[in-house]
């Protein structure tokens, strides 16, 4: 595990897995809404997930996409869980922004 990870809101229609399949499993996050979890069943690497609060909106590992190395980030979600020494790099939330 690790304190954050690096993650891009995407509409789920825009999402197109181009190599394997993934598995999943859901919990109840904040919200208490599903979150479906999306991983690969070789290597476990979640590569997205679905919170349903968020209607059609999924929220994808940011490493994974085509050009993210060159990509800054805009927001920081779940701000609520940051340690102290963490630095700020973006507008932060304490759980999600508004309208998600």
């Amino acid at each position: 595990g690790t304190t954050y990870t690096l993650n891009t809101i995407i509409p789920q229609d825009d999402l197109k897995i181009t190599k394997g399949t993934v598995n999943t499993y859901t919990y109840y996050g904040d919200s208490g809404k599903p979150v479906h979890c999306y991983y690969c069943p070789n290597c476990t690497t979640h590569v997205y997930h679905h919170q349903t609060v968020a209607g059609p909106k999924v929220v994808v590992r940011t490493i994974l996409l085509d050009g993210a190395k060159s990509w800054k980030p805009a927001a920081e979600i779940y701000g609520k869980a940051k340690l102290a020494w963490e630095p700020e790099v973006a507008q932060t939330f304490e759980l999600l922004p508004p309208g998600m």
